[in-house]
């Protein structure tokens, strides 16, 4: 019997799929293995639900909307053509081939072009063969890791040459203003660093001009310390009385995740007292840069109220080892890649601590951990646990500061940073957006202002 695949077709109910309709009316040719569904608009159609129906054993998702100007909710598929072609060159980047994911325009008078789409994605899809996404079983037996360390960013070999008078300097500096901003009650408190008992340092909140003098700047500072202030802010509420301001200690790359909290309404920018510093990157174990800072010439805070220290010289130009990496995968085949982020992926826990360490995680309840009491769904097999991922990822686009946190924080050393980079290069190449530049929010909850979103039947012909 001849291989059928399995395609799942989400049609907007004004356009599309009355477009259907009138192919049918017309007695059109259609493939009938295309089960539609019917929903509101395309913009409806989220990248949790694309991914769900691959992991429930999809080999084809079409989705086709109103074009552009005709939507039945002004600007509902302005939100499908700008994030659903980052979710195909996401997706296509974790190993699935990009041609079973397609987005289109049909009106509900162009009953023939809905046969043609239709008919053309399906012998696409068949061509393809059975998809490979969804996985069996809770674990990936995976033998000997061939791919596990292949793609994976690796630190620099050499130890870098940090100076203590210029981190000396900069702690003075830090102390002074915050024993002055206490003692003048112009903030509550400050968020900063500090040396722990047993040597190691460690995010401090320092309440008192006494307390002060325990806040350091050294090469081991690499908390991204704004992850408590989307906790500890709030936007002002009219007739509630607003405690005193919060002072955080911010490195570049932290300032522009200051950007985003603001322009997502975390807090309002008169509630922060943002002391930034400049920086020549952070200690990894062994003395050497880590990795997002090995190639990073973000010196100086894009935001700040007080400003310490002078920028260290440019570094010489260099390709990013992550970027190497992204580079290796993408060229190599979707089952390679596939491989490679299986057996990534099937080391989680799940433990969340990428989620909490994440100053852009702020959802009060996340997506991906629903209590439902008995604890059913949460997440613990390959398919969900890859969702996980993927999805966190594409929640982090055009959102992503570099931080690299997230893969600090992993206890299995997973190499996400290999995913938010992918992103921030998808983001930047389609819109000219970097996350956190200016208090701008990511351009995939936008409308479309200009730009042409080549469709996807074309997209890979032009390349």
């Amino acid at each position: 019997m001849a291989y059928e695949p399995r395609i799942i077709a989400y049609l907007c109910t004004w356009c599309s799929y009355t477009g259907a309709d009138t192919a049918g009316i017309a007695r059109l040719k259609s493939p009938a293995n295309i089960r539609d569904i019917r929903v509101p608009c395309s913009g409806r159609v989220s990248p949790e639900l694309v991914m769900r129906t691959f992991d429930q054993g999809a080999d084809g998702v079409l989705i086709l909307g109103c074009h552009i100007g005709e939507c039945h909710y002004d600007s509902g598929n302005h939100r499908a053509a700008k994030r659903l072609p980052i979710l195909r060159a996401l997706m296509a980047y974790a190993g699935l081939e990009p041609e079973r994911l397609r987005l289109d325009w049909v009106s509900a008078s162009e009953g023939e072009r809905f046969a043609r789409i239709a008919t053309e994605f399906a012998d696409n899809v068949r061509a393809l063969g059975p998809v490979k996404w969804r996985v069996e079983g809770s674990r990936l037996q995976v033998e000997g890791g061939a791919h596990t360390g292949r793609f994976s960013p690796q630190a620099a070999s050499e130890p870098y040459n940090f100076q203590p008078s210029t981190f000396n300097l900069q702690t003075e500096s830090i102390r002074a203003k915050a024993k002055e901003l206490l003692a003048s009650g112009a903030v509550g408190y400050i968020v900063g660093y500090e040396v722990g008992p047993r040597g190691r340092t460690r995010p401090s909140f320092a309440n008192t001009p006494e307390e002060a003098d325990r806040l350091v700047w050294n090469p081991d500072c690499t908390y991204n310390l704004t992850t408590y202030l989307g906790k500890k802010r709030r936007p002002a509420i009219k007739g509630i009385e607003q405690p005193k301001p919060v002072a955080v200690v911010v490195k570049p790359c932290d300032s522009r995740a200051i950007n985003v909290l603001l322009t997502e309404n975390q807090f309002t920018r008169e509630q922060v007292h943002i002391i930034g510093l400049t920086c020549e990157g952070t200690r990894h174990d062994g003395g050497m840069l880590q990795v997002r800072c090995q190639t990073c010439n973000e010196r100086m805070p894009v935001v700040y109220d007080t400003l310490i220290g002078e920028p260290p010289p440019p570094l010489a130009d260099r390709l990013s080892p992550v970027a190497v990496k992204i580079a290796e995968l993408e060229q190599a085949t979707p089952a390679e890649r596939m491989d490679f982020w299986l057996s990534q992926f099937d080391r989680c826990v799940r433990c969340y601590a990428c989620r909490q360490a994440c100053p852009m995680c702020n959802c009060p309840v996340c997506l991906y951990e629903r209590d439902d009491s008995l604890w059913i769904g949460m997440g613990v097999n390959m398919n969900e646990k890859r969702t996980f991922h993927l999805g966190r990822a594409y929640h982090l686009a055009g959102r992503c500061v570099g931080c690299n946190e997230c893969e600090r924080a992993c206890p299995m050393n997973i190499p996400i940073s290999l995913l938010n980079m992918k992103m921030a290069q998808e983001i930047e190449t389609a819109f000219g957006h970097r996350a956190g530049m200016t208090p701008a929010p990511s351009p995939i909850v936008t409308v479309l202002s200009g730009e042409y979103i080549v469709p996807m039947s074309l997209r890979d012909k032009e390349g």
